[in-house]
């Protein structure tokens, strides 16, 4: 039975009860055309009560024989209105006794339906939703649909280019609902369950309108808001956007990965009582990624078997920024492009290593919308010489956690993955420059313990990170793991599990 439905029972069964001081005051005043109407009414909403039950749920065969005596208590109580020795009391007290077991009976034993809908629209972030989606499938009294939603890629006058819809992206094992097949409005969800923040605030992508934040709010009891990123290193001056945006606005509860990462949003206006600090489901799928065994997506093993593996994740904007920095100034060099040449050079030509590269999915979207053809062009040659390589390929998946299970170390721009690969406890080399370490020690997810580029104008020290995973060195593992220990709390896979069992234990409270 679902929640609404329940509810409407119990608040008839109070309305009965409230009759009941109705019938007494009447009684005792002599009133009795209006103890008669009134207790005619009581039986009329028992009957109601009596076939929602049966329509409902067919199984609570004690409930309406209950309400059966009980509307056979009423015919005896109207048959001998007027008489002398009736006692108003003793009428209320005997027609409470009978309807407040029916309302007990009603809460204890008449179960409600969980309607749960998981909303993602991409592939790649499924992962901050797929671990309390397990948790609520695996409920028998939870109906846990996913509904993979479209969007649309912007061209560079902001203007709809193309609609994408990933669903073929998402892990087999995963029964998705096509999003013209499941109407809003007519199931009406308790929860749903979304990872996109900024509604029409993408300068990249967008979702169609009737998902948005606000509008999905109409349609549910909770709107639940799991970031798709982790929160690592955190610079007070520039962290409103992960804090303020319209699914944070509009939720009524946000995932977030700590107590320290709740204060963040805390101290941005976000209020406390939405906030829920259990962890992140992401830590779950790289806990699961950790134990999963070695399968190598059709034409890696005979690039990478046999050989230390290294992934290559290129954030977003990182060749943008380094087209920014060559252009600001005459005789720089666009960084991007460098690093990239350096590190695909030094893998591409040893027979030991080899090279998964991981650029974010809208890279190339997002250099075409801003005219960055140059830096397209430089991509598109990184991917035909992976193409042509024998020892590198290119990862497209919609999950990461592949490449996080092949991968022998992490080499990487900033980005939400490191902490989420820290946690694997490999080694991590991030191709910039060291960022303010006291700011650093204070950041959810300190990266102190990674290893870095040189400083500006010093040889980059790429190579010799490279020999000293083919040696199975790393200089940096206890202090990066004690890291990670104080950075999440829960490391053993059952986030999603008690986030689902907390909504549902707080949705379950009537």
């Amino acid at each position: 039975m679902r929640k609404a439905v329940k509810l409407q029972l119990i608040q008839l069964v109070d309305t009965v009860l409230e009759a009941h001081i109705e019938v007494k005051k009447n009684l005792n005043v002599k009133e009795y055309n209006s103890v008669r109407s009134i207790l005619a009414d009581c039986q009329d909403c028992a009957v109601m009560v009596g076939n929602t039950i049966e329509q409902f749920d067919n199984s609570q065969a004690e409930i309406i024989s209950k309400l059966e005596s009980y509307c056979e208590q009423l015919f005896l109580i109207h048959g001998q209105v007027g008489e002398d020795n009736q006692s108003s009391d003793e009428i209320k007290r005997c027609l409470d006794t009978s309807m407040k077991e029916i309302r007990a009976d009603i809460i204890h034993n008449i179960k409600m339906e969980l309607k749960v809908v998981f909303m993602p629209y991409k592939a790649s972030m499924w992962t901050s939703l797929e671990s309390v989606w397990k948790a609520a499938d695996a409920d028998p009294d939870c109906e846990a649909k996913v509904v993979v939603i479209p969007y649309a890629t912007l061209d560079s006058k902001q203007q709809l280019d193309h609609i994408e819809y990933e669903a073929d992206k998402f892990p087999k094992y995963v029964p998705i609902t096509h999003y013209s097949e499941y109407d809003l409005a007519k199931e009406q969800p308790d929860m749903i369950f979304i990872h996109n923040p900024y509604d029409g605030g993408n300068n990249l992508t967008r979702i169609p309108e009737k998902y948005y934040s606000f509008n999905l709010k109409q349609h549910t009891e909770q709107l639940i808001y799991s970031p798709y990123g982790m929160m690592g290193y955190y610079d007070p001056d520039d962290g409103a956007f992960m804090c303020e945006t319209s699914a944070v606005f509009f939720a009524d509860k946000v995932l977030v990965q700590s107590e320290k990462v709740k204060q963040v949003y805390i101290d941005h206006g976000v209020g406390r009582e939405k906030l829920m600090a259990i962890g992140s489901p992401k830590v779950d799928a790289v806990v699961e990624s950790i134990k999963k065994p070695i399968v190598y997506p059709e034409g890696w093993e005979e690039k990478l078997k046999g050989r230390k593996v290294f992934l290559m994740n290129t954030h977003l904007s990182y060749f943008i920024n380094g087209y920014l920095w060559a252009t600001q100034k005459e005789g720089r060099k666009d960084y991007a492009k460098l690093y990239h040449d350096i590190m695909f050079n030094t893998l591409l030509n040893r027979e030991d290593c080899a090279l998964i590269w991981r650029p974010h999915p809208l890279l190339k979207d997002m250099l075409k919308s801003r005219g960055l053809f140059d830096s397209l062009s430089f991509v598109e040659e990184l991917e035909k010489r992976i193409a042509d390589s024998s020892n590198a390929v290119l990862d497209t998946n919609g999950e990461y956690d592949i490449s996080f299970k092949i991968s022998d170390a992490l080499i990487t721009t900033y980005s939400s993955i490191i902490p989420e690969y820290m946690i694997s406890g490999k080694p991590v080399y991030i191709y910039q420059s060291r960022l303010n370490e006291d700011k650093m020690r204070k950041s959810p997810v300190s990266y102190l313990n990674n290893y870095y580029k040189a400083r500006p104008g010093e040889k980059p020290k790429f190579a010799e990170f490279i020999n000293m995973v083919l040696e199975g060195k790393d200089y940096l593992y206890d202090a990066r793991m004690t890291d990670v220990h104080r950075a999440f709390d829960n490391l053993d896979g059952t986030i999603g599990l008690n986030v689902y069992k907390r909504l549902k234990s707080e949705w379950d409270c009537l």
